[in-house]
């Protein structure tokens, strides 16, 4: 900590709070707002969107602005309104987007059913996203997840409940390493592996 410096202190303990970031970092970015003070406002500015705009979309649980509480993508009916798929995290989600490789509906899970890991279904979101599965004529389900314990029991769980729908659960597979997180795979390995995905 620096001696002297009350306020600086609590913006570098703010950015040291951000995955990757360490205090050294922290510092920098500081340092840095401090002598570019027309960010530092923009900045500012988009912190407040985030925090007082900002909500988790009711159906897919990406974000959105929208005052009814749907994002765009959910909105789009030129989406292929037959499949869904299911990732991990938003991260997962805008990586898969930006490829362009997938055209459907998404849903984010946010975490994983495993009593193992003291994760329950409402925490996760299973049991709206099989309840859109039920209700939303979805003909195919695309899981986006890890090859993990968690990654796997959630599979499970997916499975088990969806066993008496006539739905397609399928997992991407081709060149994706066990255990990597989609977030790392380039943009070509991803197209093959939702290409060449396969049945749970």
């Amino acid at each position: 900590m620096l001696n002297g410096f009350p306020v600086l202190n609590r913006i570098v303990e703010s950015f040291a709070k951000l995955p990757g970031v360490g205090e050294k970092t922290a510092l920098k970015y500081a340092l840095w707002f401090v002598e570019h003070k027309n960010e530092s406002l923009i900045l500012s500015k988009y912190l407040d969107v985030l925090s007082n705009d900002i909500k988790l979309c009711k159906r897919c649980r990406c974000i959105t602005v929208n005052s009814d509480g749907v994002c765009d993508i959910c909105k789009d009916e030129t989406r292929d309104k037959s499949t869904i798929c299911v990732v991990e995290n938003m991260e997962n989600f805008f990586a898969i987007e930006s490829s362009s490789v997938y055209n459907g509906l998404y849903y984010i899970l946010g975490g994983f059913n495993s009593s193992l890991y003291g994760v329950d279904t409402e925490k996760t979101g299973l049991k709206n996203l099989i309840d859109r599965v039920f209700n939303e004529g979805i003909r195919e389900v695309i899981l986006v997840i890890s090859s993990t314990i968690e990654g796997d029991f959630t599979t499970q769980y997916i499975k088990e409940k969806l066993k008496s729908r006539n739905v397609n659960i399928t997992r991407i597979a081709y060149g994706i390493p066990v255990g990597v997180n989609v977030n790392f795979i380039d943009k070509t390995t991803l197209i093959e592996a939702f290409k060449s995905r396969r049945a749970v």
